[in-house]
């Protein structure tokens, strides 16, 4: 029974030395175990405090808009270069949906309901390369916004190859 008795006090003092020894290289050590870990600490450093007028909460769209334009809309002169590069970036961005014809009977365009745009339609042609631009840009009820995937110069090029086709069609 003393056996017992001794070995029960033995390894409780074991196991508090442990936890004390533990604690302490941990609280009085700069190098202890998780002393600096993010995980342990994650909300000490103060927060950062944002400028006024960081996040919009009325007309944010807009303000985006006039930025990523700088409120210049002025389409290039078409060029053979322009036309080139409009039609490989049509290949690239455009023809899954609206098809190699731009009759909006592309591979992906096919699953769509309704199908999209027939890009040599009346309606299409109507618009003003301005509009283009802008529906192109920031998309439309059934389109992506490509202003982010587009350089502005490609989807003017896209434009441009867009009109010669609408030429050649009538």
């Amino acid at each position: 029974m003393k056996r017992v008795i001794f070995l029960a006090a033995f390894a409780t003092i074991a196991v508090l030395g442990i936890y004390y020894g533990l604690t302490f290289y941990d609280d009085n050590l700069k190098w202890g175990r998780m002393l600096d870990t993010v995980v342990v600490r994650p909300h000490e450093e103060p927060i950062l405090l944002m400028e006024s007028g960081t996040v919009p909460f009325k007309g944010g769209e807009a303000l985006l808009r006039s930025k990523l334009l700088n409120n210049s809309l002025k389409p290039p002169d078409p060029t053979e270069a322009m036309m080139t590069m409009g039609k490989k970036e049509y290949q690239v961005f455009c023809s899954h949906c609206h098809g190699q014809k731009l009759d909006g009977l592309g591979t992906v365009g096919q699953s769509f309901n309704p199908l999209p745009t027939d890009l040599l339609s009346e309606q299409v042609t109507a618009k003003s390369d301005n509009d283009l631009f802008l529906h192109i840009s920031y998309g439309g009820e059934r389109s992506p916004a490509l202003a982010t995937s587009m350089t502005k110069e490609s989807r003017w090029a896209v434009i441009s190859y867009l009109r010669f086709r609408q030429a050649q069609n009538q």
